[in-house]
């Protein structure tokens, strides 16, 4: 048996860990100067007497910073990274040790990335994850090397997953999809056109009303400090008060600007059994998906999508969507629906059928489910217009409004969610439809249910109907679809081809469309 061949991560990755622990405290520092900046200026003065006081302090902090640093150098210096009998270890060889071990054969995602930092000094992020539940919230492994290194092995691990495939990566000059490729090297290339098209139709109505609340708030408070001059905590307060503003103001900002910026130079294609997934300005990620390890198909329409007629792709696996800065998973950007299905043609025809779902509304007496909820509600808002003038300087009327608003805002999410929402029990496959304004539908295999949970409550009894919850190996964000009400006739039918998905030759749905 041979000897695996060990090796570390990039140097690089010690700045790193340094620069994420540096901005932590940079913050940390930053809100307790502003809090308490009366009483530092105060100490200020007192330290200005006594210079040895200050040194000492200064010093304290630069030991500290360097016993982190050493810190992370043994760390690096004791992990090794090998692979050996089908299997990727990770072994940290310092106080505690520590050995991290993967099969091979387990591995959903082999996935690339570059930051700023790391473009400028020639280094790649090689991020895996596995087909696991417990971690599907989090990258399982991540190794930083020298960007050649880092594509091959990727290649090399590509390789030991399907041995007999060649990595349709590689070529004479290099990792094809890492270099400079032109629109033809790949089956979709998203132009600036396409970019801009998918920024305006992924914009969150949520973040434009939280970005208009945080600048006529802000205009407000200065209109008010201006005319009236600070009060309360004093300027220090208002500054704070300021800070915390801008902090949602520029999430917000970023949260509109994302779909813009984010996906800049999108590219995807198709290879053997693999989908290829490049995209990335500030910062270039790169995808290599096994398609067996994609779970399900996700058609999302914005409520300006919908009313246009536009759609965008996204896959549900374990490896995409799993980090914070990673919310979607893209596969198409927003697009017609006949462009969307010749790009699922080309790159998932497995999930191609996902566009001509025959969805089945929800039964009409659904709405006698929804009654007693509906009506709970509306007492309870009308309740309201005698309770609150009590406590709060409001008038009657001001609430009555308020509270018929409420309640006709509830009965047309209702009627949206009557008129959206479906299921399609296929041979293969379960369709589900869900949304209010915008429209969500997902397309899932089966082999691929990790369990349905379904529910009656007794409205839903008398109307023999029934609802449930989907559950797919994904990340929390994924993991739980919503199954709307249908027909209890059709859970038989549900039943037989989660105990047997890979009987589908002759079999067909006996309850039909109702």
């Amino acid at each position: 048996m041979e000897t695996p061949i060990k090796f570390r991560n990039h140097i690089s990755v010690v700045p790193e860990r340094m620069g994420r622990m540096l901005v932590f405290l940079a913050a940390l520092f930053f809100g307790s100067l502003v809090q308490n900046l009366p009483d530092l200026l105060e100490e200020a003065r007192s330290l200005s007497e006594d210079r040895n006081t200050f040194l000492l302090s200064l010093g304290g902090i630069l030991l500290l910073f360097l016993c982190f640093l050493g810190y992370q150098l043994l760390i690096w210096a004791k992990t090794w990274i090998y692979v050996s009998e089908g299997t990727l270890v990770i072994e940290r060889r310092t106080l505690n040790r520590k050995v991290h071990t993967i099969a091979v054969r387990n591995i959903s995602n082999i996935n690339t990335e570059q930051n700023l930092f790391e473009m400028l000094i020639g280094t790649s992020k090689l991020k895996l994850d596995t087909n696991s539940l417990s971690t599907a919230d989090k990258t399982d492994v991540r190794i930083v090397l020298k960007t050649s290194d880092a594509e091959a092995f990727r290649s090399y691990l590509l390789s030991l997953l399907h041995p007999d495939q060649t990595d349709p990566a590689e070529g004479e000059h290099g990792p094809e999809h890492l270099r400079p490729a032109g629109p033809d090297t790949y089956d979709i290339h998203a132009g600036l056109t396409d970019i801009c098209a998918h920024g305006i139709f992924s914009i969150s109505l949520l973040s434009v009303l939280v970005l208009a609340g945080c600048v006529l708030g802000t205009i407000g408070a200065i209109s008010d400090t201006v005319q009236n001059g600070f009060s309360g905590n004093g300027p220090v307060g208002f500054l704070v008060s300021l800070l915390l503003v801008l902090g949602i103001f520029f999430s917000a900002l970023w949260d509109i600007l994302r779909g813009f910026i984010q996906y800049y130079d999108f590219r995807a294609t198709r290879a053997g059994d693999r989908i290829l997934i490049q995209y990335g300005l500030l910062k270039k990620s790169s995808y290599t998906i096994p398609v067996d390890k994609i779970q399900a198909l996700k058609l999302n329409q914005s409520p300006l999508a919908r009313l246009t007629g536009r759609y965008m792709a996204e896959i549900i696996n374990v490896g995409m969507g799993d980090e914070a800065s990673e919310r979607n998973s893209f596969l198409v950007l927003y697009c017609k629906k006949d462009i969307l299905r010749k790009r699922l043609l080309k790159l998932l025809p497995e999930f191609s059928g996902a566009l001509d779902a025959d969805i089945s509304r929800q039964p009409r007496c659904v709405w006698s489910v929804w009654l007693i909820p509906a009506l709970l509600f509306a007492a309870a808002a009308f309740a309201s217009c005698r309770i609150l003038p009590l406590f709060l300087p409001v008038r009657t009327l001001f609430c009555v409004v308020a509270a018929a608003a409420a309640v006709l805002f509830m009965l047309l999410l209702l009627i949206l969610r009557y008129y959206t929402a479906g299921t399609d029990l296929q041979k293969d496959y379960i369709v589900l439809c869900n949304g209010y304004f915008g429209r969500h539908l997902m397309m899932t295999a089966y082999r691929h249910i990790q369990y349905i949970q379904l529910e009656q409550s007794p409205p839903a009894k008398w109307g023999h109907i029934s609802k449930g919850t989907l559950y797919l190996l994904a990340s929390s964000g994924n993991q739980a679809q919503n199954i709307p009400f249908f027909s209890e006739k059709k859970i038989s039918f549900l039943r037989e081809r989660l105990l047997h998905p890979e009987a589908s030759s002759g079999y067909t749905n006996p309850i039909g469309k109702k």
